[in-house]
């Protein structure tokens, strides 16, 4: 196996087991049991009745057989409400429950569970995926599930250029997996066999490569792995850095604190640093803002003018994506989420790497 899963526990979906059946069973063969034998005992109350009326009984005799016959039918009256209750428990008005295989007696919470349950993609989805790499080297990855949300920017925004607008709905409509971090030296080392880096270390990020040099470190990946590993779509990029959020940084709009998420020109010392040592978004994936541009699969061009459904940029072009800002950059707008950046396909640069993300089967 070259790539390893872990499936988080999810909670067990309620079924109508043998143990339940059997219990059913028992208490069906119980109603009926009981109900006979009330249904004898009001029969034989009767019978006799009409014995003590033509023998000329005593008024004692009669009082009893009365009694007798009074609580074999209130017995048997209970039963059959007992019956119709279990009936009712087990059931429901439409049996609904039963078909679907959830316990009746979490049907108040059955609504809140289905919509919980339709924002994940499968429960039998693993959250994380852990790509070997080769040489004792290791990628995790974290699952993205499928969403939609508002891509670009506001109007209102401040710092925002041209081409951030207009900002459109973006529907994703499967989910992905996204490298938990930028592509480090080791990674690169261990599939490529060389590390073009300016600023060294196994755990800094690769930089001084190309988008070429990305896409075809993903193929090679991709061969090693047996998974289908590629670099993200801008609209996919941009959906895991929000993570949710729809604000100026996937932290909020507070400026103080992109100094705990990012490395940029404000505290990098004019270099990279490795990866994963500032705060994670919401969804697991360490520097998104700062530290080096990430390369996208998509050509660099204008925004649809309305929504769209999986976008995967226009069809040509000479200058490929770039998101996230790097070390370098001394204008916090450039390291906002709907920042964009662009190069050249075979440019390089010290501050220019890439994340990859990985398609599901």
């Amino acid at each position: 196996m070259t790539s390893s899963q872990t499936t988080p526990s999810a909670p067990a979906q309620p079924k109508t087991s043998g143990l339940a059946i059997a219990s059913l069973a028992c208490g069906i063969g119980g109603l009926c049991t009981a109900g006979l034998a009330s249904i004898a005992g009001v029969i034989l109350g009767i019978i006799a009745l009409k014995k003590i009326g033509r023998s000329g009984g005593q008024v004692t005799g009669r009082g009893l057989a009365i009694a007798g016959l009074i609580a074999s039918v209130c017995t048997l009256l209970l039963w059959v409400l007992a019956a119709v209750g279990v009936g009712v428990l087990l059931v429901g008005p439409s049996g609904k429950e039963v078909q679907e295989g959830r316990s009746p007696l979490k049907a108040a919470a059955a609504p809140a569970a289905e919509q919980l349950e339709s924002a994940v993609p499968t429960a039998a989805m693993p959250a994380e995926l852990t790509l070997d790499v080769g040489g004792g080297v290791t990628m995790k990855m974290v699952l993205i599930p499928a969403g939609k949300f508002m891509m670009g920017s506001p109007d209102s925004a401040q710092g925002r250029i041209d081409f951030e607008v207009p900002q459109h709905e973006v529907i994703l409509s499967k989910p992905f997996y996204m490298g938990v971090t930028e592509v480090t030296q080791a990674q690169y080392q261990a599939v490529m066999g060389k590390n073009p880096s300016e600023f060294k270390g196994a755990t800094n990020p690769v930089e001084t490569v190309s988008w070429n040099d990305a896409t075809e470190f993903c193929k090679k990946l991709s061969e090693k792995t047996r998974q289908a590993v590629r670099l993200p779509t801008e609209a996919e990029w941009e959906y895991a850095c929000r993570a949710g959020t729809q604000t100026a940084f996937s932290f909020g709009d507070d400026l103080s604190a992109l100094g705990d998420y990012a490395w940029w020109d404000g505290n990098s010392d004019k270099t990279t640093h490795p990866v994963g040592q500032k705060k994670p978004n919401s969804w697991g994936l360490y520097d998104m803002h700062g530290n080096v541009w990430e390369g996208c699969a998509d050509w660099y061009g204008e925004y649809p003018k309305g929504p769209a459904t999986d976008p995967s940029g226009p069809a040509t072009g000479d200058r490929r994506v770039l998101r996230g800002g790097a070390w370098d950059l001394n204008v916090t707008g450039g390291l906002r989420c709907a920042c964009r950046g662009n190069g050249a396909p075979s440019s390089r640069g010290n501050y220019v790497g890439f994340r990859c993300a990985v398609t599901l089967p």
